[in-house]
């Protein structure tokens, strides 16, 4: 262990002026947690992922049955934007990608889900964002694994086409003679498998044979290209085909794609290759399969895929490993300021993690000079979970703008509502008088794109009133919380889309929340059911499950309903209106509700 350093005043001196040259930073993180970015703009299945100087490259994929797109567009995690790209040449979808010294790399695929594939090769280059057709394959095939290895790329398994037997084949390509070796083969056939490298060594995780539609493997084979010999190491916890993987200091992450009985997955388990053991991680919120998982620093993103009957998904989650750097909130109390700065200085020169922030993504061992620039550069910045994805606390004591304090989407407001300053729950509120006052934001999410959860204090209101709401945009929008008609009770009128004669009603509670006493009202979707809450009690719940929710990219209306109808408008106190962009869980609720 390292000596500490102690610190003069001098020294001290010398810290405090390093506070004024902030120039790094670091996003406070949740750890073993998934967060929703910015969906694909062409979503897509089955399609060639990989990662390339901080950003993802996501290539053609299936679109349907029969058919598959030729877009290229790239994910910039920083930005938390995707820019189209120059299209592959030819559509394609379960073709193996990967990366090798700066360029991208495509083999095999088929124009769709059901094509036989072909023996094409196509090679990108980002810096002049055009695509060069190679020397075809000596053999068709698709939904193989893919790695590289000691300049080599390797592809492992795959099948010809959904409905043909799997083979067992590894081929070598090198890609300076563009000539292929034939490895030793992979003991266990199969398609749809992932693939990863630790320390030079291939390992081939998951997949299914020729019946998918009912069988999925858990085993885990491992390639050692030095000798070109196979062995079998522990099952996956859970069988899957068509999962995503990807590699995190030494440990494999499998996660997502489809287990037996076409039941698509959200699972996250870890395999440590030095103990031969797994271990079970938080579940992605969005249940996929043909997605694409890579990591960008720290973090892991899982982008686009498909559930059953080829429903496409556009959503990209990220997940945070825990690995990378910690909140410049050293004592956890939701603010950065100088006791946490005295924590530094407590540990400065010493091998202390939890002030090792500085460079990401994992540190550099020692707690110094850098890390306090990352800490100066968040310093009185207050520390927001990761998955809140819009708050307006309604703290103001004037102005026509109510500030939103995680993403700027601030309101604006109509009418002449009154500013509460002391007259909240938490602090200010909001007063609305019933006849024409509302708060009006920009799109936070779409109900349709995943799991999510809305909570609000209120105070007062009567029956028929809305909490808040959301406008139609491409979609229908919906009251997300408000009072039943006719008693006054909380609800909510978010509802999958009619199918058929079939059609699922607003979810309605029979707890009174109009009787002037001050109520913490929520909103969980969980991808399965709807579930309300009053001050942190679970008061209402479908029966069965439930499809995904309509879809709607509106706008958000605090105070009224989405057509600013009389009769909608609130009367009442509003208060610390919060959106996440996941299913909080019940202890989570009753813990917010305090």
């Amino acid at each position: 262990m390292k000596k500490a350093i102690s610190l003069n005043s001098r020294k001290a001196g010398a810290l405090v002026s390093v506070l004024v040259f902030g120039l790094a930073a670091v996003c406070p993180s949740a750890e073993d947690a998934w967060t929703y970015k910015a969906d694909i703009t062409t979503a897509r299945t089955w399609f060639g992922g990989c990662v390339l100087d901080g950003k993802i490259y996501a290539i053609g994929g299936g679109r349907s049955d029969s058919s598959a797109t030729s877009a290229v567009e790239v994910y910039d995690p920083v930005s938390n934007t995707w820019t189209r790209m120059a299209n592959i040449p030819s559509a394609r979808c379960c073709h193996a990608t990967c990366t090798f010294e700066g360029k991208i790399y495509t083999f095999g695929g088929g124009p769709g889900v059901w094509s036989l594939t072909d023996k094409k090769v196509f090679l990108y280059n980002p810096q002049t964002n055009t695509w060069t057709q190679k020397a075809d394959m000596p053999y068709a095939i698709g939904s193989s694994g893919i790695v590289v290895v000691d300049n080599m790329i390797y592809l492992i398994g795959g099948t010809l086409s959904a409905s043909s037997t799997p083979v067992r084949r590894v081929m070598a390509y090198d890609p300076v003679t563009e000539s292929w070796t034939q490895m030793a083969d992979l003991p266990t056939a199969r398609e749809l498998l992932s693939a990863c490298v630790v320390d030079g060594k291939i390992y081939a995780i998951g997949g299914c044979k020729e019946n998918w539609q009912t069988f999925a493997y858990k085993i885990v084979e491992v390639y050692d290209p030095s000798t070109d010999t196979w062995t079998s190491r522990q099952d996956m916890p859970t069988e899957r085909w068509s999962l995503g993987a990807c590699v995190v200091k030494g440990s494999i992450y499998a996660i997502g794609g489809c287990s037996n009985g076409l039941q698509p997955s959200t699972a996250n388990e870890v395999y440590d290759p030095a103990t031969d053991t797994w271990t079970t991680k938080a579940p992605m919120q969005q249940k996929r399969l043909g997605h694409f998982v890579g990591l960008v620093g720290d973090k892991i993103y899982a982008i686009g895929g498909h559930y059953p009957n080829l429903n496409m998904v556009s959503r990209t989650e990220e997940y945070d490993t825990g690995l990378g750097v910690p909140s410049p909130d050293f004592n956890g109390d939701g603010v950065i300021d100088s006791a946490d700065m005295c924590i530094m200085v407590d540990h400065w020169g010493e091998d202390y993690p939890p002030c090792d922030i500085a460079p990401t993504p994992f540190g550099d061992g020692v707690v110094n000079v850098q890390d306090l620039i990352v800490l100066a550069e968040h310093l009185f910045e207050e520390v927001f979970p990761i998955e809140l994805a819009a708050y307006w606390k309604l703290d103001e004591t004037e102005c026509s703008i109510a500030h939103e304090s995680v993403a700027d989407n601030h309101g604006t407001v109509y009418g002449e509502p009154l500013w509460q300053p002391e007259g909240g729950k938490k602090d200010g509120a909001m007063t609305f008088d019933g006849i024409d006052d509302y708060v009006e934001a920009g799109f936070v999410l779409d109900p349709a794109g995943g799991t999510f959860s809305v909570l609000a204090w209120i105070q007062g209101g009567s029956s028929g009133q809305v909490i808040l709401s959301q406008t139609d945009g491409t979609g229908s929008g919906e009251t997300w919380l408000g009072t039943t008609a006719s008693e006054g009770n909380l609800m909510t009128g978010l509802v999958p889309p009619q199918v058929g004669r079939s059609a699922v009603f607003p979810l309605e509670s029979q707890s009174l929340i109009t009787d002037g006493q001050w109520h913490h009202v929520g909103f969980v979707w969980d991808g399965e059911y709807r579930i309300l809450y009053v001050d942190g009690t679970e008061v209402a719940k479908d029966a069965m499950v439930q499809k995904p929710l309509k879809s709607a990219t509106g706008g958000m209306i605090i105070g009224a309903g989405k057509n600013l109808e009389a009769g909608n408008f609130f009367s009442g106190l509003i208060d610390d209106v919060c959106i996440y962009n996941m299913a909080l869980t019940a202890e989570q609720i009753t813990a917010l509700a305090q």
